[in-house]
């Protein structure tokens, strides 16, 4: 059976990893709910961070609701190279259903990929 837990080895918790991928993000993906930085980083495994703010998700079920979707969908993506990714929510981002919100957050997961792909064959 496989392993559904979201450890913190998946995800960024110290404020120096956040400094780092906001300073020196290689990908970009931007989407009118949201905005996705990611940078390659030594590890082994993929990380996620969340900034969902009270300024832009202004209740707590709400920024809770997009926090879990989120994580959800990081989850079960697989990343070809270990990133980082930081996840800021923007106006109404609690306001999508569920479902949307998984299509919409598995497309941009898939052009994180892309980008990233084309970004490490450009470094190499």
């Amino acid at each position: 059976m496989p392993d559904f837990k979201f450890g913190k080895d998946q995800r960024l918790l110290k404020a120096s990893d956040f400094k780092e991928v906001f300073d020196l993000n290689t990908c970009k993906i931007s989407h009118p709910k949201w905005l996705v930085l990611a940078k390659f980083n030594e590890d082994c495994s993929s990380r996620l961070g969340l900034v969902i703010g009270k300024k832009n998700v202004p209740t707590a079920v709400g920024r809770n609701y997009v926090k879990r979707l989120v994580r959800e969908s990081f989850r079960k993506t697989d990343f070809p190279h270990p990133i980082d990714v930081i996840f800021l929510a923007r106006k109404g981002a609690d306001k999508l259903n569920a479902k949307d919100m998984a299509l919409l957050l598995q497309e941009s997961w898939c052009r994180l990929r892309q980008r990233c792909d084309a970004s490490k064959a450009k470094n190499a």
